[in-house]
Parts: structure tokens; C-alpha cells; sequence
């Protein structure tokens, strides 16, 4: 039986099908009435078997995928460990030309700020990163060699952090408004004779931010 099932699944390229919620089969090809009457006959199996392959199609696909994120784990383990080194390759591009970093190095030098995905070309690597690291490294130097700009960023979003509590404290304790951040945009409606808006955004007393929009003329 399911030699015949197979055979026929093959011969008219018998996907599964649904119409207005139904499940059905679409079937290629102009079987003979014999044919018909028999892929009807069989028309449960023949969906059954389909079923089967797809779930053994997405189960292979589940399994792949946990495979290579298991492997891209150990990558990233053993590039941490210092047991595997990190590897840069020579991208001779037609706009861009540059060392660019793959798989999981490229994740961890994503992360430390090393690298930046260049649309269409790989993950480029900073050439003050190469000129300081060469083209190949462990993650600790990296790590070591980032440092003092991911201290300095930390720093200053430590004092943006606390500058911005302040200014809700204020708010809180005056019960008004407290100026967060004032920037300019394209005016937002086409109706109003102005080509800038300026934009304001405030600190409120209840801990809400409000942003107000004014037009200039």
C-alpha cells in the first residue's frame, strides 16, 4: 500500500491543500478516471503520508537548527576559553575593501563593538582594530582592548542615567515640568506652512514623560 501511495504522491505531485478552512490535496497533472477514483479511494492515506513528511521535514529542521546553535555555543566557548582564536579575512569588495570577521567571532565582536554588519558585504572590522590586534587574536585581548571605551560609555550613560533621575526628582518635588531634551524634525503636518518642528520632551511631575511639538513658521 504504501508503494502505491508513494507512487501515486510522485507521479502527480500531491502537496497538501487547503480551501475555506478544508484540508484537501492539490493534485498536478490530468489523472485518467481510474486514477481519479483511486486517488479519492486513498485520498485519507494519501494526506496521512503527507502529514508524516512534513513532520518529519520540520523535525529535521528543529533538529539542524539545534545542532548548529549547539555548535555555535561551543565556538563561542572555546573562543572565551582562549582555546580557539579569533580569525580575521581580507574582503577585497568593489565599494568597500577591509578585514571582515564570521560566525561567532563576529557575534563576540559585534558585542565588544569591534565589528559592524555592512549590508551586502560581511561584518567589517574597524582598521584600528586590525592595526592593534592584527588578523588574529584571543577574545581577551579584545576584551582587554575595548575596555577603556566600554568604561568610558558606561560612565557616561551612568551620568546620563543619573542626570535624567534628577530632573524627575525636580519634577516630583516642584510639581512642574522639567525640560529632558529639545531637538528639531521635518514638520509633521503637511497642512502647516513650516519646514521644521521644534520638540520638546519633559520630565512630569506623576514620572510620565510628555513631549510637545511646536511648528515653526
Amino acid at each position: 500500500m504504501k508503494a502505491k501511495i508513494d507512487g501515486l504522491i510522485k507521479k502527480f505531485k500531491i502537496e497538501l491543500a487547503y480551501k475555506n478552512g478544508q484540508e484537501g490535496l492539490a493534485v498536478r497533472g490530468k489523472p485518467s478516471a481510474a486514477e481519479v477514483a483511486e486517488l479519492k479511494e486513498l485520498k485519507s492515506e494519501i494526506m496521512a503520508e503527507l502529514k508524516r513528511r512534513a513532520a518529519e521535514r520540520r523535525a529535521a529542521e528543529k533538529a539542524k537548527k539545534a545542532a548548529e546553535e549547539a555548535a555555535r555555543q561551543e565556538e563561542i566557548r572555546a573562543m572565551k576559553a582562549g582555546e580557539l582564536k579569533i580569525t580575521l579575512h581580507y574582503h577585497d569588495g568593489e565599494y568597500l575593501s577591509g578585514y571582515e570577521v564570521f560566525g561567532a567571532a563576529a557575534d563576540l565582536l559585534e558585542e565588544l563593538g569591534l565589528a559592524e554588519y555592512v549590508d551586502g558585504w560581511g561584518y567589517h572590522v574597524a582598521d584600528a582594530a586590525v592595526k592593534a590586534l592584527g588578523k588574529e587574536f584571543t577574545y581577551s585581548q579584545a576584551v582587554e582592548y575595548t575596555r577603556p571605551a566600554r568604561e568610558a560609555a558606561e560612565a557616561q550613560k551612568a551620568a546620563a542615567d543619573q542626570e535624567r533621575k534628577a530632573k524627575f526628582d525636580e519634577a516630583r518635588e516642584t510639581g512642574e515640568p522639567v525640560l529632558l531634551k529639545r531637538w528639531t524634525e521635518d514638520c509633521s503636518d503637511p497642512r502647516e506652512e513650516c519646514s521644521l518642528d521644534i520638540c520638546c520632551q519633559y520630565a512630569m511631575p506623576d514620572g510620565s514623560v510628555k513631549t510637545e511639538r511646536n511648528h515653526t513658521w
